[in-house]
């Protein structure tokens, strides 16, 4: 009995050093440092149009991913991108982007998930959460890029953090 109960005051013992703190490490894109979950399987880049930072934590193709990309392509309907990300977050009508281009960006980042803005320190970032699959976070750089961090398992909360925020 008194072995038993030595075996399992020390394996709490030792897992609770790990337990307490979450560890990060600093990752750099487009001018810009992030601070991303430690031990990651592999982190890659590929710069090619959209100059992607990809940080993966899982063997599994497709699962358990941060991705960092440059998103300059992206179809605003004749929008600034702030004014764009507004009115997808908008339930109005009247604005002045192309409305079929809301309406597409909706359809697949807005409907079914958490979506807003995040204001952190000078910089507005727009957020479209899902509980299944990928959520984003789109934002513009230092450089006047737009940039959209993607992730499939960040919740709010490690979206914020990746940022700074927490």
């Amino acid at each position: 009995m008194k072995k038993t109960a030595l075996l399992i005051g020390l394996a709490f013992t030792s897992l609770s050093p790990c337990a307490q703190t979450d560890q990060f490490i600093t990752a750099a894109y487009s001018g810009m440092k992030f601070q991303v979950p430690e031990s990651p399987v592999i982190v890659g880049s590929l710069g090619a149009n959209n100059d992607i930072l990809l940080v993966k934590y899982s063997d599994t193709i497709g699962k358990q991913y941060i991705s960092f990309g440059t998103e300059n392509t992206l179809e605003t309907g004749g929008c600034e991108w702030s004014d764009f990300f507004e009115a997808t977050l908008s339930e109005q009508k009247a604005h002045g982007c192309g409305q079929a281009s809301v309406e597409s960006f909706r359809s697949v980042f807005v409907q079914g998930g958490d979506s807003g803005t995040w204001k952190i320190a000078d910089r507005v970032y727009y957020h479209y959460l899902s509980d299944q699959g990928a959520s984003f976070v789109f934002f513009q750089s230092n450089n006047g890029n737009l940039i959209k961090l993607e992730s499939d398992f960040l919740d709010s909360d490690g979206f914020r953090r990746v940022l700074g925020d927490l």
